[in-house]
């Protein structure tokens, strides 16, 4: 005896029920799906989330106050006041210079200059009160002369891991300077070119600093 609804062994299956099961298959095809795509994402690597710190700090050797720290502003490992990556901070970057709460950087021409005679100039930078010269930043200063003037070194170095006064005249915590010789081949106004990289500390940190040279000389 058979029951209402109920289907017997051959008899043919009705198009409502062929409709149910193949919605019933389609919503469990999306549903495997979406757990699979849901697995895949969280299966990748996530990417790397930011440090706090500035990824323009380098660490420096040495002890406390002006004579090491971390140096901001210089590319890792780089140490030249160069941004990371190669990125093009050139020597006029206001970024990378000497800001007035930090020191002064001057430049002493001399006044009595003579063709074919050697001559000095200096380059000095002035620490403020609260900032020192930092002796294990790789301090360098690099020249370029006109066609009419010689440099006796036209690169200068001081500090780095060594500390070593190296060419600098004075390498003191509240004064570095270097003295360039020169010799101008004829009279008249002459321009030597070029880019001082250095660091000066405060308490907290030490900042490179990258600076645009001009020492502009009147030769008789």
């Amino acid at each position: 005896m058979s029951h209402p609804g109920m289907r017997s062994p051959g008899d043919p299956v009705s198009s409502t029920t062929m409709s149910r099961i193949a919605l019933a298959s389609v919503v469990a095809a999306v549903a495997i799906a979406a757990l699979a795509c849901s697995k895949s994402a969280g299966s990748k690597d996530s990417p790397p989330i930011a440090s706090s710190g500035s990824p323009e700090q380098i660490a420096v050797p040495g002890g406390e106050g002006g004579r090491g720290g971390v140096i901001a502003g210089g590319a890792q490992g780089d140490q030249t006041g160069a941004p990371a990556g190669g990125g093009a901070a050139g020597a006029n970057d206001d970024a990378y210079k000497l800001k007035p709460d930090e020191g002064q950087l001057s430049i002493e021409v001399p006044s009595d200059a003579v063709a074919g005679q050697e001559t000095t100039a200096r380059v000095v930078v002035t620490p403020t009160p609260k900032f020192k010269i930092n002796f294990d930043f790789p301090t360098k200063l690099t020249l370029e002369a006109p066609a009419d003037v010689t440099l006796a070194k036209a690169e200068l170095k001081a500090g780095g891991q060594s500390k070593s006064q190296g060419d600098a005249e004075k390498f003191e915590e509240k004064q570095l300077a270097f003295a360039v010789k020169l010799t101008p081949t004829k009279s008249g106004s002459h321009t030597v070119k070029g880019t001082f990289k250095f660091a000066v500390c405060d308490k907290d940190q030490c900042l490179a600093r990258k600076e645009p040279i001009a020492i502009q000389l009147a030769a008789k």
